[in-house]
């Protein structure tokens, strides 16, 4: 199996809280889901943007060390992101620089017919539709729209074959405070099971009738940076494996918990001697309710 990441690489310069200490970590939505699925032996390949400049240098070196293959549209600079860390809960409130991702575009037909799954990150509208039109029907594809809603992200959701979403989206979906109708909404939107990510209250699981709730493992979170990521590129894993949707969303929430006690993007990414240790990482499973998610959405909505 042969999986292809297409989207956006970056650097991400962290810095805790009242500190002068500075780290920096590669990132990029794909890429990070790529650099799990490569630990854990599949064939992976990043179609990104980078700069002709010493940023791009780290990031290759990253990139092969994880040996993952990379084909790099080219600019003058590559992209940087700054991030102020709370150490107390990993939140993290993120300080965009001024160098833009360009949309790619023109992606030969023959080498995309060459994946089974392919993860698109947001940013890559152009690529998106013509992933579309050109993948050999049975290549799947997994989207990563954040937490934007727009008529483009909505069409993404609804061309996914796994469309995982997190419960900041499904909130803006459905325009109503009411968890199930939002939930309701998506459904229809996608006609497919739908994967909603929660944080700390791990996953859900709407079949258009039977609504499951994966719980979440708690862990003491450093850094919540890239958790999204993490999940989808786990998924992607259970599903190269055959494993049902509820089998893949218990295995995605592990491995993000374990990736949001340490520090970084791409210095996070759990190792395989890490994952198959991971009952270690665990304190106890978080305990969810239909009741709970209710009352957390409808607290989440009046922040909207």
């Amino acid at each position: 199996m042969k999986v292809l990441g297409i989207g956006e690489s970056v650097i991400d310069n962290a810095q805790i809280i009242n500190s002068d200490h500075v780290e920096k970590h590669v990132g990029g939505p794909s890429l990070i889901a790529l650099m799990l699925l490569s630990r854990l032996g599949i064939d992976c390949t990043l179609l990104t943007t980078l700069g002709r400049d010493a940023d791009a240098k780290v990031v290759r070196k990253t990139l092969k060390h994880e040996s993952i293959k990379v084909i790099a549209r080219l600019q003058k600079k590559t992209k940087v992101n700054n991030y102020l860390i709370n150490p107390e809960n990993g939140s993290r409130k993120k300080i965009r620089g001024d160098v833009i991702h360009p949309d790619i575009k023109h992606v030969d037909r023959n080498f995309i017919r060459q994946f089974d799954v392919i993860i698109i990150d947001r940013h890559e509208r152009t690529a998106f539709y013509e992933i579309l039109k050109k993948k050999k029907p049975s290549t799947r594809i997994i989207i990563d729209p954040s937490t934007e809603v727009s008529p483009f992200t909505l069409d993404m959701i609804k061309h996914a074959d796994y469309p995982i979403i997190p419960i900041e989206a499904l909130a803006k979906i459905g325009n109503a405070n009411n968890f199930s109708l939002c939930l309701a909404s998506l459904r229809q939107l996608t006609k497919k099971t739908v994967i909603i990510t929660a944080g700390e209250f791990g996953s859900i699981i709407y079949d258009g009738k039977t609504l499951e709730l994966i719980p979440s493992l708690q862990v003491k979170a450093v850094d919540m940076q890239g958790a999204g990521d993490i999940y989808r590129g786990a998924f992607v894993y259970g599903i190269i494996q055959g494993w049902s949707n509820i089998k893949s969303a218990e295995y995605a929430n592990k491995i993000a918990a374990l990736h949001c006690t340490k520090l970084g993007n791409a210095a996070a990414v759990p190792k395989s001697e890490e994952i198959a240790m991971l009952d270690n990482f665990i304190i106890q499973k978080t305990q969810i309710t239909v009741l709970k998610i209710h009352e957390y959405f409808f607290s989440m909505e009046e922040t909207i």
